[in-house]
């Protein structure tokens, strides 16, 4: 399954900033069903899941992760 995050879908606080290219390594925290990333030398969320009423679940898959100046794409794979 692939997954396309738009930098409009980020949380709006971040969307900029991704776009100027800020934020840097994306990944997936499914404790918190959200997409964090560094930004300042912290780690923030720039993305929930549950916004969109989603569960990712790691149980059964794992995950590919790419992120450019278009967005994030992620690709959930079955284990």
């Amino acid at each position: 399954m692939l997954i396309f995050i738009s930098p409009d879908e980020l949380e709006e606080k971040f969307r900029e900033s991704w776009r100027m290219g800020h934020i840097t390594q994306p990944s997936i925290d499914y404790a918190d069903n959200a997409i964090w990333a560094i930004f300042e030398g912290k780690l923030v969320i720039i993305f929930r899941f549950k916004d969109y009423g989603w569960i990712n679940d790691n149980r059964r898959n794992t995950y590919e992760i790419s992120a450019g100046m278009a967005g994030i794409t992620i690709s959930i794979k079955r284990n």
